[in-house]
């Protein structure tokens, strides 16, 4: 489910005012006292706003409100801007948390399924905009993948489908936040399941993702910020080859 924009920032909002004080952020939170982050996010030393601050952990959630209180998580657990600045452009602990959970899922799949999952998570992660269908079945070819539907199978979520001008349907990672934690080889079994295949290095395009929404470090189209089931039906659907 993704949360829309506004709906995200009032539960940013309360959530930080629940456990900081009041931040002038007019949530609807009962507020403490202000905690001694929150005395540093309403000084005069602040570097940017609070409001600065939940916009960029709005963003960077992408809709996902699971996301988005990962951050928040760990955010309650600082107590000076070094702390903020400091891990700002990292993945947190908690979300990397997340995602190896998931991924253990994967690589416990019987057969070649794993395998499957693992290289093409690889393939898909070599463009910001994920790759077509057919480009990701090549790659895999050794595994007489027979459409998109059974890749999405054994990826579990972590791919979804966002439409292309083309007649193929293409498959990305299912959330910026993954995308990063691909490419910045977070995951050991899928780094080395990518130099097992012959791939570019990632490409990074600040234009459309699927729908003209743009892309900043910190925002993917609402299209794709969300996993989706692992399969699609056939009938009145676009042709996967």
């Amino acid at each position: 489910m993704i949360i829309p924009d506004m709906a995200m920032t009032n539960y940013v909002a309360w959530d930080l005012e629940r456990e900081h004080g009041d931040l002038g952020l007019d949530s609807p939170a009962r507020k403490p006292p202000l905690s001694p982050l929150g005395q540093v996010l309403t000084s005069k030393i602040a570097s940017k706003s609070v409001q600065k601050y939940m916009e960029e952990i709005v963003d960077a959630a992408g809709g996902n409100v699971s996301l988005a209180k990962a951050r928040l998580d760990l955010l309650h657990t600082m107590e000076t801007l070094d702390d903020l600045e400091a891990r700002r452009d990292q993945l947190p602990t908690n979300i990397v948390a997340m995602f190896e959970s998931g991924l253990k899922r994967i690589e416990t799949q019987p057969g070649n399924q794993h395998e499957i999952a693992l290289k093409a998570l690889g393939a898909a992660a070599t463009d910001i905009r994920g790759a077509e269908v057919p480009v990701l079945r090549e790659k895999l070819q050794k595994f007489d993948i027979r459409s998109g539907e059974d890749i999405l199978e054994a990826v579990r979520g972590f791919l979804l489908s966002t439409p292309t001008d083309t007649e193929s349907l293409r498959l990305a990672a299912f959330h910026l936040s993954f995308f990063r934690y691909i490419t910045e080889r977070y995951h050991q079994g899928i780094h080395h399941a990518s130099q097992q295949i012959e791939i570019p290095k990632p490409s990074f395009y600040p234009q459309e993702i699927g729908t003209p929404s743009p892309v900043t470090p910190y925002t993917l189209s609402r299209s794709i910020t969300q996993p989706i089931q692992p399969f699609i039906i056939r009938k009145d659907t676009r042709d996967w080859a």
